[in-house]
């Protein structure tokens, strides 16, 4: 491009500077001008520059990193990105004095378009933006498809683009890989990065050629790749995170705790971040670890559109979990800590109806760890007269998987019936295959065919022991399985026939009473046209007789 043609780029382009220092503002906006630029707007703050943004479109931003008290720049640019306010056709310039890795590497995780250190010179800002502002020339055909959030459209771009003469094959090709794997075209993704992928190859090839492997479920080589990655740079988080969700996703649990523990010491003021490394702590049993995580994530979302209802629900259940282990002022303490979270809800999250039944639920966890019957009573009652509320159009604005955590939460305040009318609702308005078969592993009948398979697959452990009248080792089976499907209606229908007949010849222990009554409960009243009814009747004999002979 001519130099006539870059002042030309530049004299159309609007422009926001944001700093909290009004000479480097000052500055800056001298330095835009003489580039050619002819309608610059300034901003003291992260608050200021947002309203600036939601009057106006900008085609290049520069933000310092430290912009005084409230948002940051880092933050300033997830908020824009959360509300849409920063078109993707739009530079994004991120200048900062930090030089901590932490920092860089939480801001590159959000993407902007380039990352200056101070001092800032004429020459180097004029260069960089030079070489920046071409480039998202290059892009704009991509860049207009993911504004109207068409991410297939964009990969049709990029297509077109690499047909093309251009110095920015390289950029183009590593905005496609990333879009391959987002729309999880995985064997097209790794036929990109298999072509581009050598011993030499830059950390963003290596990287998309083990998600490519990862999507393509070839397990051991993705691994083999993010290990020979993380010991060649180990300050690439996102490795490390994946490697972590490939951990998680063979059940080696500690080993992705761990790993993602690595992941957020690189990156400690990610909220993302943060609040996966407590999911998986909490899955491994480690809820010190847990505990430590969700308030980071709370730490580090304040005054960010990252912070959400949810964060404060798991920090409150990983004190209820640590509470009862515990008993005096310990208890007391996690107990009080517990409740200030709900009331952070309540008070944060008011207009948020899932939100509030879910702060409900906890709430009545943490009396029922104070061993206050009365409230906890109360606090669930409140929660299901919230229930009747619920309609499809608050679920559609409310995340799947919080709606999901908080059904669970009314079954294990022994809600069943209300929990499966919630799940069954929730279920209406999703269409994410994974998050179907979450959902499924809650229902007392599955409602996708893989749910439906699923639940077969594990059933014939246990009938297969059944059927040889192998009564305990069925029992166990049974139990074994609840733990992944604990709401399923045949299942537990099972388990409950293994232990009647079991009870024939031996008597059961108190636990496995309880499991009577535990699996009745989780089946509830079937409708007298239910398949299941004469059954659940005729178990229920049996139950009434067991116990009356153990008296």
């Amino acid at each position: 491009m001519k130099q006539i043609d870059i002042i030309r780029t530049y004299a159309q382009k609007r422009c926001l500077i944001v700093d909290d220092v009004p000479d480097i503002r000052a500055s800056l906006k001298r330095m835009l001008t003489d580039f050619g630029c002819s309608d610059v707007d300034t901003a003291g703050n992260a608050e200021e520059a947002i309203d600036l943004c939601e009057r106006n479109h900008y085609q290049i931003l520069i933000a310092d990193y430290n912009l005084g008290s409230g948002k940051n720049g880092q933050q300033l640019l997830e908020e824009l990105r959360f509300h849409r306010l920063l078109r993707n056709t739009s530079l994004f310039i991120m200048i900062t004095a930090e030089n901590a890795s932490h920092y860089v590497l939480h801001a590159l995780e959000y993407q902007p378009d380039d990352y200056l250190s101070k001092p800032i010179t004429r020459q180097g800002l004029r260069a960089r933006l030079d070489q920046d502002l071409l480039r998202k020339e290059t892009l704009t055909p991509v860049n207009e498809c993911l504004d109207q959030n068409k991410p297939r459209k964009a990969i049709e771009a990029c297509m077109q683009l690499m047909q093309e003469e251009t110095r920015y094959k390289t950029d183009i090709c590593k905005v496609l890989g990333e879009l391959l794997c987002e729309v999880e075209d995985y064997p097209q993704a790794l036929q990109l990065y298999s072509g581009l992928y050598n011993e030499k190859s830059p950390i963003w090839v290596q990287l998309g050629y083990a998600k490519a492997l990862f999507g393509t479920k070839e397990i051991a080589k993705a691994k083999a790749a993010l290990t020979k990655l993380i010991a060649e740079s180990p300050l690439c988080v996102d490795a490390h995170e994946l490697l972590a969700e490939l951990l998680e996703s063979q059940n080696q649990i500690e080993q992705a705790q761990h790993t993602m523990a690595q992941a957020v010491s690189l990156s400690p003021q990610s909220v993302n971040r943060q609040r996966e490394l407590g999911r998986i702590c909490k899955a491994a049993g480690d809820n010190v670890a847990a505990l430590h995580a969700f308030r980071a994530a709370l730490r580090h979302g304040k005054n960010s559109c990252h912070e959400a209802p949810a964060d404060y629900i798991s920090l409150a259940d990983t004190l209820i979990h640590l509470g009862k282990n515990e008993t005096g002022p310990t208890a007391k303490k996690y107990a009080d800590e517990a409740l200030e979270a709900v009331k952070q809800v309540e008070k944060k999250f008011s207009r948020h109806p899932i939100a509030k039944i879910h702060s409900k639920l906890v709430e009545a966890e943490v009396f029922d760890m104070l061993e206050n019957t009365t409230a906890a009573d109360q606090a669930t009652e409140a929660a299901i007269a919230m229930l009747a509320a619920v309609t499809p159009s608050i679920l559609n604005n409310s995340p799947i998987d919080f709606s999901i955590s908080c059904a669970q939460a009314l079954i294990e305040r022994g809600k069943y019936d209300e929990g499966e009318k919630l799940l069954q609702a929730v279920a209406a308005i999703n269409s994410d295959h994974d998050k179907a078969i979450k959902i499924d592993k809650l229902l007392r009948e599955p409602l996708t065919s893989e749910g439906i398979e699923y639940a077969s697959k594990l059933n014939k452990q246990g009938i297969t022991r059944y059927q040889k009248k192998q009564y305990h080792e069925a029992v166990n089976a049974f139990t074994s399985v609840l733990r992944e499907l604990p709401n399923h209606i045949g299942l537990n229908l099972n388990l409950i026939q293994a232990l009647v007949s079991k009870a024939k010849s031996q008597a059961l222990s108190q636990a496995e009473l309880s499991l009577l009554d535990s699996s009745l409960l989780r089946i509830g009243e079937p409708e007298a046209e239910s398949q299941h009814a004469s059954r659940v009747n005729y178990l229920k004999k049996q139950i009434e007789k067991i116990k009356a002979d153990t008296k």
